[in-house]
């Protein structure tokens, strides 16, 4: 708890995660915050939760990036992420995109 450091910090909360321990997770990085400030109280911390459609296993299953990619050319976009069952793990990745150009 006193060691984590980080000024900038994302968890994501799947919504079918029957395992889920992201607010846990939060609770424990806020009070190495309050730790943290004691000691250095000019810093400022950025931890955000958010939650995406999916499940545990949803970053998982994002084919490779060859097979994604040929899939798409022949079927098109939305299609071959319907039918290959990867579009949460696309947006996924749209989130943490997102949090990093922040």
């Amino acid at each position: 708890r006193r060691a984590y450091r980080a000024r900038r910090t994302l968890i994501l909360k799947y919504e079918n995660d029957g395992i889920d321990e992201s607010e846990d997770i939060a609770a424990l990085l806020r009070e190495s915050e309050r730790v943290m400030r004691m000691k250095r109280p000019m810093i400022n911390f950025d931890l955000q939760l958010k939650e995406v459609k999916g499940g545990h296993a949803t970053p998982l299953l994002a084919p490779p990036l060859d097979i994604a990619t040929r899939a798409e050319d022949l079927l098109g976009a939305q299609t071959a992420r319907e039918r290959l069952l990867y579009m949460e793990a696309d947006e996924t990745v749209d989130a943490l995109l997102k949090w990093l150009e922040e």
